[in-house]
């Protein structure tokens, strides 16, 4: 299964959620690839791999068929920018900053169509290979989201408890049915960065989710400085603090998802 985080908010646990749900799903033996969609390359350094001079990385992907002249040097496939972590089971294809301009080439050469298709035809040659295919999203709803979207099988949009970032769910709607040419039923939202102690902000977090009875998850994701340190630490918080608040947050947002995506 091809899987989504995306939300066009920065801030709201996409990156923090694509790490440890790919790990998450790894410890539980099934064979993981995490795809880095977003040019800060956070997911690629939260997984302990380095980029250097040379290394190939989903720019490179998306280039082979935006880009004539650089096909001409390199005619590979995603299989050749994979890249192995520190967590057995778990693969990456990784990012780095020059994403960016692979944006621009994208917009300038091709039709819509064409340009939003182009990460979902590369996987073809890789997703079985995969019980499961994470794809982290930068922040907005631009061409790398969309092609992350047109992909994906499932999509989780993981959203903050502010009146903003839920108000958003509905701009990733939006874009997502776009993206999906029709009315997409298959996404949840999870709440993540959940203060206990704010009962009257996550009262009012609440009511605004009633129009979504039925796509919030059960699991939330609690504020805890173990999660932070282990982004620092490169690492995911089931390597970095296995006994932590976090860790078991994680545990359990995977385990209900896989009894989502495993009982159909």
């Amino acid at each position: 299964m091809i899987v989504g985080v995306v939300h066009h908010k920065g801030g709201v646990g996409k990156t923090t959620t694509s790490i440890n749900l790919s790990s998450g799903l790894a410890l539980r033996d099934r064979r993981v690839l995490l795809i880095d969609m977003d040019p800060q390359a956070h997911s690629t350094k939260g997984v302990g791999v380095s980029m250097e001079n040379g290394h190939l990385s989903v720019k490179d992907i998306l280039l082979k068929e935006a880009n004539a002249l650089y096909a001409q040097y390199w005619s590979g496939d995603i299989r050749e920018v994979i890249r192995q972590t520190q967590r057995p089971g778990l693969d990456v294809v990784p990012s780095e900053f020059h994403l960016s301009q692979t944006v621009e080439q994208l917009y300038s050469r091709f039709n819509r169509n064409f340009r939003e298709s182009i990460l979902a035809s590369s996987l073809e040659s890789v997703k079985d290979s995969y019980d499961y295919i994470i794809i982290d999203c930068p922040p907005g709803l631009g061409i790398l989201a969309v092609n992350a979207m047109r992909a994906s099988q499932f999509i989780v949009i993981p959203s903050i408890m502010s009146r903003l970032s839920i108000e958003g769910i509905a701009d990733v709607l939006e874009v997502m049915e776009r993206a999906k040419k029709g009315r997409f039923e298959s996404y949840k939202i999870l709440l993540t960065l959940v203060d206990p102690r704010l009962r009257m902000t996550n009262e009012y977090v609440m009511e605004e989710l009633i129009p979504f009875k039925g796509r919030v998850l059960r699991t939330q994701i609690t504020r805890n400085e173990a999660i932070n340190q282990a982004q620092i630490a490169r690492q995911d918080v089931f390597a970095f603090a296995p006994g932590s608040r976090g860790a078991e947050d994680y545990a359990h947002l995977t385990q209900e998802l896989l009894r989502l995506w495993e009982s159909r």
